[in-house]
């Protein structure tokens, strides 16, 4: 008889000493060593971007350009910058056509009629504050800090900061849409039971850097896992438009920092927070955190403690050291087993493990998750991933 065992990890780390991994989206360049100390707003290297090549077409007529353009081959450029020009119509017809990012002129095409861009590396700030302990070029940099950290089961988007703000009274309470304004711009906030496509929507609108809820669908968790993943400046404008932003001026935050990082406490479907996650959160109120979604490891370093979702609140004083997985528990699951599913059909709905699944199993999601089969009380049987189980009493 096969059976698994699950890794329960503790929900909250309390005044311990943590390390998390700042990750490089793409090819990065450290500009850190071990040992040095780093703030919030620490640069800790740069990345390439994500199009690394970007064109502008500009107007051209047969084999030439016909537009006026005022940028050579190996000149610099900021986003917004004029590059070229074309009058028509004796000068009652005017455009221009500029820059859509930071970079380099690589080449003035004559036939094809476009100048080519190469992107700026961005830089990847720390967000976080402490000790660099190691330096990976292929991976990223590693912080060690001290303080409170909520560990996340589902994230999206990347490391972020901000204030931190709680939005509801009690671990179930539920967050509108209609409850986040411009007030919560750069704010991390709390959304008690449950992240809805629309609170998410709302989110972005309002450029919220950080939200936390109980549980998310886990429909909705794979269509904002790709917003998080793909969504640039432009596309961030044209779908969420803020007039302030649409200024050439505009300062253009970093591809990892344009979309709200979203951590999940306890699992997909309609669970609230779990209450030591809710209670270590509410101490922390008023206060700058790092909030992770992992959105750079969502399966290279699944499991990690470096980089599992969180939520971390630096607290200055005496920590100690926590061992690795300390706390954690190992549960076995195997068939005939009574269990409890947690947040597909019901919050508390009991049944019986019929099978465990050999490596990862593929849910009707279309998710491919490590699972059990289980039949439940009102004798349905379904896949469920083990992060949704747990042994009944």
């Amino acid at each position: 008889m096969m059976c698994v065992y699950i890794t329960r990890k503790p929900q909250v780390r309390v005044n311990s000493v943590v390390r998390r991994l700042r990750a490089f989206p793409a090819i990065g360049d450290p500009g850190v060593v071990q040992g040095a100390e780093v703030e919030w707003d620490t640069k800790l290297g740069q990345y390439a971007s994500r199009q690394r090549l970007r064109f502008v077409r500009v107007e051209s007529s047969g084999e030439r350009i016909s537009a006026t353009v005022l940028v050579g081959e190996g000149q610099q450029v900021k986003r917004g910058e004029v590059l070229a020009y074309y009058s028509f119509l004796f000068g009652l017809g005017f455009t221009e056509y500029t820059s859509p990012c930071d970079g380099e002129i690589v080449a003035i095409n004559q036939l094809l009629g476009n100048i080519a861009i190469k992107e700026a590396p961005v830089p990847l700030q720390s967000n976080i504050p402490g000790t660099v302990v190691a330096v990976d070029d292929a991976l990223g940099v590693f912080v060690k800090s001290q303080g409170d950290m909520v560990y996340g089961v589902a994230g999206a988007g990347y490391g972020r900061s901000g204030i931190l703000d709680m939005k509801v009274q009690i671990p179930g309470g539920e967050l509108r849409p209609q409850d986040i304004s411009a007030k919560d711009s750069g704010k991390v906030i709390v959304a008690g039971k449950l992240v809805t496509q629309e609170l998410l929507e709302a989110c972005l609108r309002w450029r919220v850097a950080g939200i936390v809820a109980g549980s998310v669908s886990h429909l909705v968790y794979q269509w904002y896992k790709g917003i998080t993943e793909k969504l640039d400046w432009d596309e961030f404008l044209a779908n969420y438009w803020a007039r302030e932003l649409k200024d050439k001026g505009a300062k253009v935050p970093p591809p990892m920092e344009i979309a709200t990082a979203l951590v999940v406490t306890d699992g997909f479907g309609d669970i609230p927070m779990n209450a030591a996650a809710f209670n270590l959160l509410s101490a922390h109120v008023g206060e700058r955190v790092f909030l992770d979604g992992s959105g750079a490891f969502q399966s290279q370093a699944a499991g990690a403690d470096d980089t599992l979702p969180c939520v971390f609140a630096p607290a200055p004083g005496e920590a100690a050291e926590a061992a690795e997985d300390a706390g954690a528990q190992l549960e076995a699951v195997a068939p005939g087993d009574r269990v409890r599913v947690l947040g597909l059909i019901d919050p508390l709905l009991e049944g019986t493990v019929l099978e465990v699944g050999e490596g990862d199993v593929v849910l009707p999601t279309g998710m491919s998750v490590p699972g059990v089969k289980v039949q439940t009380v009102d004798g349905n049987a379904l896949w469920v991933p083990l992060f949704n189980v747990e042994k009944a009493d």
